[in-house]
């Protein structure tokens, strides 16, 4: 498939071939109990192009900056994709990064739009002149008014989005993060990768985990949007036991913050309820001595072979482990044991970005005016009249 495909080609693409495969699942907490969430892709296509000309609708053009702060999940996801059919620049920036070192990343661009789920969101932006730009307070309810502006916009100027393709192809459309940097000032950067994302298939299922802001979840994101394959996205370790069972993904993607922890999740891990071995620890050590080529005793064999309880833990389709970290002798020990195959992506460094040179602003031309009719309704003529055709059956 060209590589070169515009987000909006690419979601069409799989709308038309997979419309009623499930795109994304989400974990959601629902009245204090976990509950998950999903959309097909003919669904996330809907509100993506709908999102994208609900923005355009509110004023934004082609070239100009989105900055999104939202929870990580769907919702996120269908922002970002949105801006980026909307031929617009989505923008993550980490919470750790200094307001001051903010303020003056987003003086030096073009920012339009700044969507936040909660004024919590806010204060990490307290230092930037955001005068031109709108605030949009994205709620369930807020996201539903944003998309049916979008609808409406179509509707009235149906070769929108289309328009907005051809006028930006070529430009780069992934996201842009904000990269903290220790001796000197903060960059902007868009996070590029090699490995095995490239491989990625529409049958594959990918649970990810990681933050919106972290370079291994964006440059995964990315490649789902390539490959049309579904993707289960937590952001914390503590959401990872509960996502393999209810996905049963055929690849676990772990951002470097769960890699650190993955011994001590396998050393808990919990199968149907109870612990998978009486000593976990030793099971894993013992694979990993073996993994390092060390000669095992007879007793020591045995206890190794035991680590066929914890297959269950990862889900009888699991194939690919992925870690955003190096891979020391427990997790290559344990892969080795369970079948499983080690993925590797390698980052590209990070570039800074001059997004002010990069994006050129495009002006979307505005929508025809629809003629209104003197009557707001058509009406039934009276007996022995023609009936008016809007109330044909057919």
């Amino acid at each position: 498939m060209p590589v070169h495909e515009s987000p909006l080609a690419r979601l069409e693409r799989h709308a038309r071939a997979r419309a009623l495969d499930v795109a994304v699942v989400e974990q959601r907490e629902q009245g204090g109990r976990g509950g998950w969430a999903s959309l097909t892709w003919n669904e996330l296509y809907r509100r993506v192009i709908d999102g994208a000309a609900g923005m355009i609708e509110a004023g934004v053009n082609p070239g100009q900056v989105v900055v999104i702060r939202v929870p990580t999940g769907i919702r996120q996801l269908e922002l970002e994709l949105a801006t980026r059919v909307a031929g617009a620049v989505p923008l993550l920036l980490p919470d750790h990064l200094d307001p001051a070192e903010v303020g003056r990343l987003l003086d030096e661009i073009q920012v339009r739009l700044v969507i936040v789920d909660d004024e919590s969101r806010l204060p990490l932006l307290r230092r930037a002149a955001l005068a031109e730009a709108q605030l949009f307070e994205c709620d369930d309810r807020s996201w539903e008014r944003l998309r049916g502006m979008g609808l409406e916009r179509r509707k009235r100027q149906p070769d929108l989005l289309s328009y907005v393709d051809s006028a930006r192809a070529g430009a780069p459309s992934s996201a842009v993060l904000g990269l903290p940097r220790e001796k000197s000032q903060a960059w902007l950067f868009r996070p590029e990768c090699s490995g095995m994302l490239s491989d990625l298939g529409p049958e594959d299922v990918v649970l990810l985990t990681g933050e919106a802001t972290d370079r291994f979840t964006t440059v995964a994101r990315d490649a789902q949007l390539t490959a049309g394959c579904t993707l289960a996205w937590v952001e914390r370790p503590d959401q990872l036991e509960a996502a393999l069972t209810h996905v049963h993904p055929t690849h676990v993607l772990l951002d470097h913050t769960t890699a650190k922890v993955l011994e001590d999740l396998l050393a808990v891990g919990r199968v149907d309820g109870v612990p998978w071995h009486e000593t976990p620890v030793e099971v894993l050590e013992v694979n990993s001595a073996r993994v390092a080529e060390a000669r095992l005793r007879g007793k020591d064999r045995k206890l190794a072979a035991e680590i066929d309880a914890l297959a269950p833990w990862w889900g009888e389709r699991m194939r690919m482990l992925v870690l955003d970290l190096r891979v020391n002798h427990t997790v290559s020990g344990m892969a080795s044991a369970l079948g499983f195959r080690l993925g590797r992506i390698a980052h590209h460094p990070a570039a800074r970005l001059e997004l002010a040179r990069e994006h050129g602003v495009v002006v979307v031309p505005s929508a025809p005016v629809m003629e209104v009719p003197s009557e707001a309704l058509p009406r039934r003529g009276r007996a022995g009249a023609e009936i008016d055709a809007a109330f044909s059956l057919a």
